[in-house]
């Protein structure tokens, strides 16, 4: 086991997420790293994973793959 430390309101975001997936604190943390692993990971022209406003700025102009 593992101790991590995070602020309260985080502590408390995914204590109430666990808790509406019926699910413990650990089980909700693993759930949601599991989540954010099999999406897909974009990256931009510098190899760098693109920032939210940099996504939305390729499709907006229609630059973006997929």
């Amino acid at each position: 086991m593992t101790t991590i430390e995070v602020p309260k309101s985080l502590h408390d975001r995914l204590q109430r997420l666990a808790e509406q997936d019926g699910l413990t604190l650990a089980q909700e943390i693993e759930h949601l790293m599991d989540r954010a692993a099999a999406r897909p990971r974009v990256e931009g022209r510098r190899g760098r994973p693109l920032k939210a406003e940099e996504t939305d700025d390729q499709h907006a102009d229609g630059s973006a793959e997929g």
